[in-house]
């Protein structure tokens, strides 16, 4: 069983901030004006609290989440540093997700595929958490052309068939 244990506390961290980092990949992707963006940011917490909340879960997204709760709660979360350029944020966010893959490349095959879906988890609901195009909420779709493509972007970095 993979745990906190077996990672250093750099490559821990790197699992706590990946369903971060690719919701906000989703959100660059197709910003849907002020009241989607916080519908797109409240997504994570609440995938997050039900990963901890889910009896019998995966032991490593199980961990990983209640750290995260953890953090949040004693609001020590610890953030990458982030670029302020869209474009090389966008990049830091699949990075970030290239080396979640990287770091569990050699883990056994259920732990690492079971964590990249629920990273995967976290940008899709990230993506469904308001709508895309309409007028004043009516009409538009769920999830937008260009969020669709964020998340093939995002499966593709995680190395995770989708």
């Amino acid at each position: 069983m993979v745990g906190k244990d077996d990672f250093t506390a750099e490559q821990w961290q790197q699992l706590v901030n990946a369903p971060r980092m690719a919701s906000i990949y989703i959100a660059l992707a197709s910003p849907s004006g002020p009241l989607g963006v916080v519908k797109e940011a409240l997504a994570l917490p609440r995938l997050v609290l039900a990963a901890v909340n889910t009896a019998g879960g995966d032991p490593l997204v199980d961990a990983v989440a209640a750290d995260f709760k953890e953090q949040v709660e004693k609001r020590q979360m610890a953030t990458p540093e982030l670029s302020r350029d869209y474009e090389t944020l966008k990049v830091q966010c699949l990075d970030a997700c290239r080396d979640v893959a990287a770091l569990l490349a050699d883990w056994p095959a259920p732990e690492a595929e079971s964590f990249k879906r629920w990273v995967y988890q976290a940008a899709l609901n990230s993506a469904e958490a308001a709508k895309e195009g309409g007028f004043l909420g009516i009409g538009g779709v769920r999830v937008s052309e260009a969020e669709t493509a964020a998340l093939k972007d995002i499966a593709q970095a995680l190395a995770l068939e989708v």
